[in-house]
């Protein structure tokens, strides 16, 4: 590619794809600073992937990804599918240890640490996981031995695709620097149960199955999520979507 042609391409990025959105309206919170262009233009130049740890790095090579540690370092990372930490006990991730999102995701979530940092500068995100390719998901799929109902209820099939397929979902939650433990959110990551689906918090908040204490908590991470222009679903307090699968179709590329 000419070196003309890199330029244009990048100057589209910073034009389009790499300015963070405007809080809601109405938020109680400090607005949030525009993110500079010379200095995403530096995260953009400077962000190198390393192929040091997992041959997924090797396939986020082929994509425009960025590692938001690169943006944000006070971010925490411990994707759970690189560990046998997870419900399927399988590390998939071979490893990994970085969180990879496209550029204007990835800024969103710098974005949500901005908010929660004023809420309290003791917090942080912990990202459980980020992008992830659609072998993967195949791989994920294949592994799952439940019923029909739950597994579609909590694994998209790969013929479906995830937005996580498309680096456009995280899963995540909050930690207490002081203590470096993770808020209690009344469920583990990946709980298979109605406990963990924000639809039902009402109701297992009046049973006393969720505590105040959690569900504040769940609270508190929607609203930081959402300030950044995030999605919940009913299903997982940990999930939150950047956009939905007709636009991440459209705009950003299946990572497979």
């Amino acid at each position: 590619m000419k070196i003309y042609q890199v330029y244009f391409l990048l100057g589209l990025l910073l034009l389009f794809a790499c300015k963070p959105d405007k809080e809601g309206k109405g938020a109680q919170i400090e607005k949030r600073h525009d993110f500079i262009a010379k200095d995403t233009l530096k995260i953009i130049l400077k962000n190198k992937i390393n192929v040091d740890t997992s041959y997924l790095e090797y396939v986020f090579k082929g994509y425009d990804l960025i590692d938001v540690q690169s943006i944000d370092s006070s971010i925490k990372v411990d994707l759970k599918y690189a560990s046998t930490d997870n419900f399927l006990k399988l590390n998939v991730y071979d490893g990994l240890r970085k969180a990879y999102f496209p550029c204007e995701v990835a800024i969103r979530i710098y974005n949500a640490q901005y908010y929660l940092k004023q809420i309290n500068p003791n917090y942080s995100l912990i990202i459980f996981d980020a992008t992830r390719p659609l072998h993967v998901q195949q791989m994920m799929w294949d592994s799952l031995d439940m019923p029909p109902d739950i597994k579609y209820a909590y694994l998209s099939p790969p013929f479906s695709i995830s937005l996580h397929n498309y680096g456009c979902a995280v899963d995540l939650s909050i930690i207490d620097l002081k203590t470096n433990k993770v808020l209690d959110m009344g469920t583990e990551f990946d709980h298979f149960g109605k406990l963990s689906q924000p639809v039902y918090e009402w109701q297992y908040l009046k049973t006393g199955e969720l505590t105040q204490e959690a569900f504040e908590n769940r609270k508190l991470l929607r609203k930081v999520m959402q300030l950044a222009n995030f999605f919940p679903i009913t299903s997982e307090w940990w999930h939150f979507n950047f956009c939905n699968k007709e636009f991440a179709a459209v705009k950003y590329k299946l990572i497979k």
